[in-house]
Order: structure tokens, then C-alpha cells, then sequence
């Protein structure tokens, strides 16, 4: 198969993660695969870096004349089958490919939209299928008439082998325990994320505090960077962690490749996130074996179920955050009887390339569709 993976994008975060990863997977299982990004964007230079095939290609102006012409060019030229666009702006410019290719649209994010008269064109009219992270992102745009439930599917997180088969796991916990100063005997919660307000690492921070009170006092890893934007929220979380007596037990490790190897370091992975598609945070710590504690918000409830593959609290609210953190920590029987239920499951239903199969198939279909269209009629790309 042929396909083009958009980002338009220039900051990284876990949608550009996710689509790196499957143009990664695609080359390797032999498919023709290209991302088009901007050239000075940091998926550009990560795929760069990697050798994957990428594009400079500029989004900005996505119905401008010249944006349309270049990526007809691309698609043409490269014989493009399919066009996966992941956001708004490349979604507008490969609506203008739909005589040449199928065009798949892939949502990321949980968010709300407003189903106005030109939204639902460019949904229904714009695209072959449409691909949502999360069930309850489906089913919304269902509800307010943007996508056909027979022209969409929901595909959730997935954790590659490196997260189910990491080598020697107990020298990686002690090697990385002793890079961090951590002690081996403490227990350590992992929080991996981009640090903005909406991953909500502030009240995590306040329930770690509200721990203390009981007794208990674990290590916080956080890992993740901010963008520019999100600067004074990362400077007001190291405020907050002196604020409240801290210092020393919360660490911030910013950007980091090696996150299987984090969480195997770490005890227990918690997302304090206010809204979330599905987070890939939740699949791969089930895929480590570490128990989870969420906030029950989007399409966290479809993975994390409360008392069988995790802990599910409201978002926003330290108190039960720290409630759920205790009991993980101090009801081990029950940690490690769910903790194997979620690994289970990520065993059986999330593994990379089950969900590669089912994102390949969505392909498929949206090429059939392509080719039975109506309006634009499909004619093949003229290469």
C-alpha cells in the first residue's frame, strides 16, 4: 500500500509520537510511506533523524492555491493510495486529493466541536473514514451528525514490544533508580506527559502532599516537557512543589525516549489528566505490569475499568486522587491481582501490530469507499 501521514504541526506531542510510530511500522513491514510536515517542525527533524521518508511541507494556508497544488504534485507523483491527515489544517488541503486517493481523517483529541453547516461538510463530504482514538470521541461525532457510523472506527493505544519484553528488568530499575537518586526501597509513581494544565499534573502534585498526612511519602517522576506556551504553568509547578514541602521527592525529567524503562523503574503509573481521548500512558504501563491510577475522563474509562485493570478517580480532585495512590500502595494483594488483569489485556487486544492490522483494514475500506463514490469521483492519482 501506498500512504501519506500529515502532520502540519511543528511542536511534538503524543499525536506526532503516534504517527511516527506507525510510519516507522509501515516501512518496516514493507509498504511505500511518506510523512509531509513542516521543515522546521520537530516531527521533520525526529523522522529525519530516524531515516524515515519525510517531506517538507508546509500547512499553514491549507486551501490556499499553492498549498493544493503542491500536494496534488506529492500525491501524484508519489502514486499515493491514502491520505491519513491527523488535524483540521492538512484534513482542508486533502479534500482537494479526493479524485486522486482515498483520504483517511484521524482525530486525536476528546474535544467538543460544534457541528456547524460548513464543520459537517467538510467532515462528511471531506474524507472516506474518519479514525478517532477513543469510542466516546466516536460517538460524538456521530451524535452531532459530523461522521457516518458506517464510515468510522475507533482504534485505540497501543504499546510496542518494548513495553511487553524489556530486557533484565532489574538491572534497568536499579541503573535508573541510581541515575535519579532514588532509593530502592522507595516507592515511586511515573507520570508521563506533555506538562500543560490540561494534563493536570498540579493536582497531582497536591495529592502527593495530601499523602504525607498519612504516612505515606513516594517519589514522583515526572516526565514530560512543556511547550513555550505552557512555560509559566512548568515554572508554577516547581513553585508548588517547595510551596508544599517537596522538594527532593518530586522529579522532573523532561523529554525522554526510554519510557518503558521509566515505568519498569517506577512503582506505579498515575494520570491526573482533565480530559483525555485514550491515553497510550494507561496501555503501555499495563503492558510494564504496573498498576494505573486515572482520571475517569474521555476514553479513559474504556481501558482503566475501576477495581479490574486500574483505579478510576474524578478529575481535578486531589483528595480521591490521593485515596486511590494509598490504596495501591498499601493493598498489595489487590495491586498485583489487577495489575495482571491489565496486562492481560493489553497481551490479548493491544499489541502494536493488532492495531496496525486494524488501521491497515480501515485503509482498505476507505479505498473501496473512494472508488464507489459519487462526488468527487475517484479516478486513480495519473501516475
Amino acid at each position: 500500500m501506498r500512504i501519506l501521514h500529515t502532520i502540519p504541526g511543528r511542536n511534538w506531542g503524543g499525536m506526532e509520537h503516534r504517527t511516527i510510530e506507525q510510519v516507522r511500522w509501515l516501512k518496516a513491514h514493507g509498504h511505500a510511506v511518506w510523512l509531509a510536515s513542516p521543515g522546521d517542525g520537530e516531527s521533520y527533524r525526529r523522522a529525519e533523524r530516524e531515516g524515515l521518508p519525510v517531506i517538507a511541507f508546509d500547512f499553514d494556508r491549507p486551501w490556499r492555491p499553492s498549498t493544493i497544488r503542491a500536494l496534488r504534485k506529492l500525491t501524484i507523483e508519489r502514486g499515493v493510495e491514502v491520505i491519513d491527515t491527523h488535524v483540521t489544517r492538512d484534513a482542508k488541503a486533502a479534500a482537494a486529493c479526493l479524485d486522486l486517493c482515498a483520504v483517511v481523517r484521524s482525530r486525536h483529541v476528546n474535544q467538543p466541536l460544534k457541528p456547524t453547516p460548513i464543520r459537517r461538510l467538510q467532515w462528511r463530504m471531506g474524507a472516506d473514514h474518519v479514525i478517532t482514538v477513543a469510542e466516546c470521541t466516536r460517538r460524538h461525532l456521530m451524535e452531532i451528525g459530523l461522521v457516518d457510523p458506517k464510515r468510522s472506527v475507533s482504534i485505540g493505544g497501543w504499546a510496542d514490544e518494548r513495553f511487553f519484553d524489556l530486557p533484565d528488568p532489574r538491572a534497568t530499575r536499579a541503573r535508573l533508580r541510581a541515575e535519579l537518586g532514588i532509593p530502592a526501597e522507595t516507592y515511586t509513581w511515573v507520570c508521563v506527559g506533555m506538562i500543560r494544565p490540561d494534563k493536570g499534573q498540579d493536582h497531582l502534585i497536591e495529592a502527593l502532599a495530601l499523602l504525607g498526612a498519612q504516612g505515606l511519602t513516594p517519589t514522583l517522576v515526572i516526565v514530560g516537557s512543556a511547550t513555550s506556551e505552557c512555560a509559566d504553568y512548568k515554572t508554577g509547578l516547581h513553585t508548588q512543589v517547595a510551596a508544599r514541602g517537596l522538594a527532593g521527592r518530586v522529579l522532573f525529567t523532561g523529554y525522554r525516549d526510554d519510557v518503558s524503562e521509566l515505568m519498569q523503574m517506577g512503582d506505579a503509573v498515575v494520570i491526573p489528566s482533565l480530559t483525555e481521548a485514550q491515553p497510550r500512558v494507561a496501555v503501555q504501563a499495563f503492558a510494564v505490569g504496573k498498576p494505573v491510577v486515572a482520571s475517569a475522563v474521555g476514553g479513559v474509562p474504556e481501558i482503566v475499568f475501576d477495581g479490574d485493570t486500574g483505579w478510576l478517580v474524578p478529575p481535578a480532585r486531589p483528595d480521591k486522587l490521593a485515596e486511590a495512590m494509598a490504596r495501591v500502595m498499601t493493598e498489595t494483594d489487590t495491586t498485583a491481582r489487577i495489575a495482571a488483569n491489565a496486562r492481560r489485556m493489553a497481551e490479548e487486544t493491544m499489541r502494536f501490530d493488532h492495531r496496525m492490522a486494524q488501521t491497515l483494514e480501515t485503509y482498505r475500506t476507505a479505498m473501496a469507499h473512494a472508488r464507489g463514490r459519487a462526488f468527487p469521483r475517484f479516478r486513480g492519482n495519473g501516475a
